[in-house]
Order: C-alpha cells, then sequence, then structure tokens
C-alpha cells in the first residue's frame, strides 16, 4: 500500500499529529495544497486537520479530491481542543463535530478518529481571537448556570496546552493497516 498523509495545521497540531501518522505508515506528509500534485501515486491518503467553527479545515478541498479519485482510499484524522472522549467529553459530541463536514450518509465507511491537540491563543489571527473571546464569555455565562465541565475548558483554554500524544493514533493506524 502506498500511502500519503496531508495536513492543514494553524498552530502545529494536526502537522504534529501528521508526521507521526507518516512515520508509523512509512510515506510522505505534505501540506494539503500538495494533494493534487503528490497524492496520484497513493493508495491511501490520509488527511489530518483541525476543528473550526464547527467544521474541519480543508473538507471541502478534500471532499473534491475524494469524489475524483473514487479508487483510492482514505482517512481522517481530526484535531481539537476537546479532551479526548471520557465521561465529562462523550465521544458522541466529537463524533457529531466530525459529522458536520463528513456525514454518515455520504461517508458511511471512511476511517476517522479524533486527537486532541494544542491551544494557544497567542497563535491565533485576529479574527480566530476575537472568536474565541466571543467563545469564552460563553464558556463563563454557563459556568455561572453551574455547568461544571466549563470550568476545566475554560481556565486551560485561557492558560494555553498541549494535548498532543502519540499513543491516539495507535488504534487508527492499525485500522489504516488492514485496509
Amino acid at each position: 500500500m502506498r500511502a500519503l498523509v496531508v495536513y492543514c495545521s494553524q498552530t502545529g497540531s494536526a502537522q504534529t499529529y501528521a508526521d507521526w501518522l507518516a512515520e508509523d505508515l512509512g510515506c510522505p506528509c505534505v501540506q494539503l495544497d500538495r494533494l493534487d500534485r503528490d497524492g496520484a501515486d497513493a493508495d491511501l491518503i490520509v488527511l489530518c486537520t483541525w476543528f473550526h467553527a464547527a467544521s474541519m479545515k480543508g473538507s471541502k478541498q478534500f471532499k473534491a479530491y475524494m469524489a475524483a479519485h473514487p479508487e483510492k482510499r482514505y482517512g481522517v484524522v481530526g484535531v481539537g481542543a476537546t479532551p479526548m472522549p471520557c465521561d465529562e467529553w462523550p465521544e458522541s459530541e466529537i463524533e457529531e463535530a466530525f459529522r458536520r463536514s463528513f456525514p454518515a450518509a455520504e461517508y458511511p465507511d471512511l476511517p476517522w478518529c479524533y486527537c486532541q491537540g494544542n491551544f494557544h491563543f497567542e497563535k491565533l489571527g485576529a479574527l480566530d481571537k476575537i472568536a474565541m473571546r466571543i467563545y469564552f464569555r460563553m464558556l463563563e455565562s454557563q459556568i455561572k448556570q453551574g455547568e461544571t465541565r466549563q470550568v476545566t475548558a475554560l481556565q486551560s483554554m485561557r492558560e494555553g496546552f498541549d494535548g498532543c500524544d502519540r499513543r491516539y493514533l495507535k488504534p487508527f493506524v492499525e485500522r489504516l493497516k488492514k485496509l
């Protein structure tokens, strides 16, 4: 199997996971804008990208490529600030966010996984900083209304964090190798 990992990254988390995934699959890793040029020889192409405003960056370009090349196999790694699935942050919420970009009806067999990334406010662009300030106010309002899980989220995002962990990719890599 000839694989290629492509990525779209703002703060570096998606690129970190893309680099790790490429090492694990023994394949090249390139930015998403090189997909048309570098994807021709690949049998499997995996997008590593980040969640942004209820969608996944680069998903439209990736889906267009998928439609143009149905003979290939594909996978997606979504990276976000939300903690890994647990009682407080159920997997269903993450899947719901993923399915906004890759609806189950259109992509029922698309292998994908979620990996927690990093969050550093200072690395954001101007518009994203404005959006995050609004989001922080929304979290503060939810906290005042008694939603306790938002306390941890707000604190960690204000302080910044790096939640990248290569172990999150292991089950996904095993699944891809079986394709």
